[in-house]
């Protein structure tokens, strides 16, 4: 239950490298860009959330002139995202990943292996 219980509440958060999410500060200092890279282990999930309008790149390819962007990487996927504005801007990258298959079988495994031991033990005291 304990596995299940982590796979549904802290595993979606501990995107690789990032966590569940990154800071976003577009200064003068870097001529207002941004440029951060991913990579997806597994299917990921981000949202974008800036204060003022960014232009969003991914690996080169404009997006949007947009403060807020949902996007849907799938898993072994590497890829660049670029912003650029013409004034200050902050914001947030949240990300979170889905659980993989192989890891939902493992984990209702286990809770029917506990469940079928706990029934085991109460008919036993039954006899």
């Amino acid at each position: 239950m304990s596995y299940a219980l982590y796979l549904h509440v802290i595993f979606l958060g501990l995107v690789p490298f990032h966590g569940g999410g990154a800071r976003v500060i577009l200064s003068e200092a870097e001529n207002y860009t941004f440029q951060m890279p991913w990579l997806a282990y597994t299917r990921l999930h981000l949202t974008l959330q800036t204060n003022d309008t960014v232009e969003l790149y991914i690996d080169n390819e404009y997006m949007c002139d947009c403060t807020s962007y949902d996007f849907v990487v799938e898993p072994s996927e590497q890829f660049l995202i670029l912003m650029k504005s013409e004034a200050p801007v902050s914001g947030m990258f949240t990300a979170w990943q889905e659980i993989p298959f192989e890891n939902l079988i493992q984990a209702l495994t286990l809770v029917i292996i506990g469940l079928f031991g706990i029934g085991i033990k109460i008919a036993g005291k039954f006899r």
